[in-house]
């Protein structure tokens, strides 16, 4: 019987101590009806129910899906650069730099 207690007040403090810390690291917009420290207060002072309220309705909904970066072949702004930047190569090469920089909003580029 001792086994037993002392196995659920073990989980019982992992699970406390895994809310409050989930509360503490969570970013304001993602915690619902009460503030950090209030959800911190609730979990610590009201054993179990405290616990249950805060996986209940303290915790808001986190994007689950990973926020991707644009990979640099869809970015525009990597790709006009990149252009603009083998424009400039190719007029250096042809002896017309006219001292203008890659990526300066000069005269407009002409294919040729």
């Amino acid at each position: 019987m001792s086994r037993i207690l002392l196995s659920v007040i073990v989980i019982y403090v992992a699970v406390a101590l895994y809310s409050v810390f989930d509360a503490a690291v969570r970013d304001k917009d993602q915690i619902r009806i009460m503030p950090k420290a209030a959800w911190i207060a609730v979990i610590v002072l009201v054993p179990l129910v405290g616990l249950l309220l805060w996986f209940l309705f303290g915790r808001g909904t986190t994007n689950s899906a990973p926020t991707r970066g644009v990979a640099p072949d869809d970015d525009p702004e990597y790709l006009r650069k990149i252009s603009e930047d083998l424009d400039w190569e190719r007029r250096k090469k042809q002896g017309r730099s006219d001292s203008e920089e890659p990526g300066d909003p000069g005269k407009p580029h002409s294919e040729e």
